[in-house]
């Protein structure tokens, strides 16, 4: 079984940009970690979107992973058995899966957009 920080160096490495996952499955758990709320929260909403978004994971994270086993990636075969044995459940997964909506929720935390409308807009005042 892999340990946690090997799994983080490995979701270090795999292009979170590309990964298919759906922002609006990644929302709760996002609003979750925005909000602050306490850990046993997060990590039950960890564990149910992570079984959400998997569908949409799934071949890619296997497939990223062949890559980096391939390339001889340190941990990266331990993370390919962990992802084959126990899919959305995996440490890869969970690591992978927070680390998005943690992303998610960091944008939340940033200013608001100008309240004025773009001058481009036909409707601009």
């Amino acid at each position: 079984m892999i340990d946690w920080k090997a799994a983080d160096e490995i979701v270090d490495r795999l292009d979170l940009d590309s990964i298919p996952a759906c922002s609006a499955c990644l929302f709760e758990l996002a609003w979750a970690m925005h909000e602050g709320r306490p850990r046993p929260s997060i990590a039950t909403l960890l564990t149910t979107t992570c079984d959400w978004v998997w569908m949409e994971i799934d071949s890619d994270v296997h497939a990223r992973l062949a890559q980096l086993q391939m390339r001889g990636v340190p941990h990266s075969r331990e993370a390919v058995a962990d992802v084959r044995l126990n899919g959305w459940r995996s440490r890869v997964v969970r690591v992978l899966v927070a680390r998005l909506a943690r992303r998610m929720a960091d944008e939340m935390d940033e200013p608001s957009p100008p309240d004025e409308p773009a001058t481009i807009l036909p409707f601009a005042g």
